[in-house]
């Protein structure tokens, strides 16, 4: 399970994907590398290799959420996302 805070996206556990604070921009177009009905965050600071297979995975400046996630949960947490970095500038 993922959570979506203010401040953070997290895995249910406490495991942090990223800090909403670092999140540069949300890329969910057609043509970008993401999994399944998810999207991708490009973060400023590159994290190391994590992968939960089948939901999230971080490879350096991105992570990408998606492949289990369904179509309407991935776009609402995306555009979520979206809201709150429109917030911050």
């Amino acid at each position: 399970v993922l959570v979506l805070t203010e401040t953070e996206l997290r895995e249910e556990n406490g495991r942090v994907l990223a800090q909403v604070a670092d999140i540069v921009a949300v890329d969910r177009g057609v043509f970008a590398f993401k999994s399944a009905n998810g999207f991708n965050l490009k973060i400023r600071q590159p994290g190391r290799f994590v992968w939960a297979p089948g939901l999230w995975w971080r490879v350096g400046r991105r992570v990408g959420v998606g492949g289990v996630v369904s179509k309407t949960e991935g776009r609402f947490m995306a555009d979520t996302i979206s809201a709150l970095l429109s917030e911050r500038a």
